[in-house]
């Protein structure tokens, strides 16, 4: 698994190719909390090199989205795969997650709010 986080604009961009393994999703989002800790409220998740999504990646969505919202900000998913799509459909969590089809349009997205 690899990922990266980058600043950019005032928005922390993560980009995740794995998100299957609960044991190094805990890795990500510990990095994500001291982000938090620190004041960044706004990530933009890319998934484009993500090839599969499961239950364990839905649960680290969904608690970066939660601590995000909690500190006032919001997380946006970009580049979401059409298997990706369905399997938020299929869980009801589509009117949840705001997504994007591209990070800069995410980026857009976040500028318009402000």
């Amino acid at each position: 698994m690899t990922y990266s986080i980058q600043e950019q604009q005032e928005i922390q961009v993560l980009e995740v190719d794995n998100l299957i393994s609960e044991f190094d999703n805990r890795e990500i989002l510990r990095e994500v909390i001291e982000l938090i800790e620190d004041g960044a409220n706004r990530f933009i998740i890319d998934l484009e090199k993500l090839e599969f999504l499961n239950s364990a990646g839905l649960n680290f969505l969904i608690s970066v989205l939660t601590r995000s919202r909690n500190a006032g900000g919001d997380t946006i998913i970009a580049n979401v795969s059409e298997e990706a799509s369905r399997l938020l459909v299929i869980t009801k969590l589509k009117q949840v997650f705001t997504t994007a089809t591209s990070v800069a349009s995410a980026k857009e997205m976040f500028a318009k709010l402000v």
